[in-house]
């Protein structure tokens, strides 16, 4: 993959949900090399664009160009129920043409054990489910990935995860477009190039990506009188703080 050319766009495209038009005279385009983020609120549309320009529906209107080979996880992961987890992650790479590869290094580097492999799809949880679907399009050499909503369903280390592997897709030259929240939920996980906002029924540019949110450091001591201290996002400081709460421990200072 190389940075640079246009690698997934839209050109005066309509989405409708049956007949209802969601957007209108959508254009926009992401490049090799970018990670560019699409906001709005719930039930704005963002889910159905994504389908749109993933391929999974079609358009009403407009155009839609991508490559033969794009990566697509939608916000609900659902996998056969039967399958091992090994059995669709091979299968999968089969349909797309990929040699084998030995899975215990992906999956460590992705939080899970290497004894997921063994579990049937049906059998995980959603956040393993989301993990393993997320680490296929990871691992597929797509030049396009298009997520949605990707770090909604991870916790704090699988979004630590998710964002330096993003940034990893994108540095190898791919082009990625994830939705997210209004409340810019991503930015605190990876640098985005820029950031695309769903406004007036149409995709607006939403101006230069925000930076990073910077970490908060929180001190504390454990029920057991053990000095604590955890240095998180922005984004995760009250599920933190809820959490050292809930298991007895005493909150001495929140410091950015």
């Amino acid at each position: 993959m190389t940075p640079g050319g246009a690698v997934l766009g839209a050109a005066g495209v309509r989405v409708r949900r049956g007949r209802r038009v969601l957007l209108d005279d959508v254009t926009f385009a992401v490049r090799g090399g970018e990670l560019v983020a699409l906001r709005g609120g719930n039930g704005s549309g963002k889910t159905s664009l994504l389908r749109v320009l993933a391929g999974a529906t079609a358009a009403a209107a407009g155009t839609v160009s991508r490559p033969a080979a794009c990566a697509f996880v939608p916000d609900r992961v659902r996998l056969a129920g039967g399958p091992r987890c090994g059995e669709w992650l091979a299968r999968l790479r089969a349909l797309r043409g990929l040699a084998p590869i030995d899975w215990a290094g992906p999956l460590e580097a992705s939080g899970l054990a290497a004894a997921v492999l063994d579990q049937r799809c049906g059998e995980l949880s959603k956040g393993m489910t989301q993990r393993v679907a997320l680490l296929e399009a990871l691992t597929s050499g797509a030049p396009a990935l298009v997520l949605d909503e990707p770090f909604s369903g991870l916790d704090h280390d699988g979004r630590v995860w998710l964002g330096g592997a993003l940034a990893a897709q994108a540095g190898a030259g791919a082009a990625v477009l994830l939705s997210d929240h209004a409340d810019q939920g991503a930015a605190s996980w990876c640098r985005l190039t820029r950031a695309l906002a769903i406004g007036d029924g149409t995709v607006v540019a939403d101006g230069d990506a925000p930076p990073e949110a910077p970490a908060v450091t929180i001190r504390a001591v454990a029920a057991d009188g053990a000095p604590l201290t955890r240095v998180v996002a922005g984004a995760e400081v009250d599920a933190t703080l809820r959490a050292l709460l809930d298991a007895g421990a005493h909150i001495l200072e929140v410091t950015r």
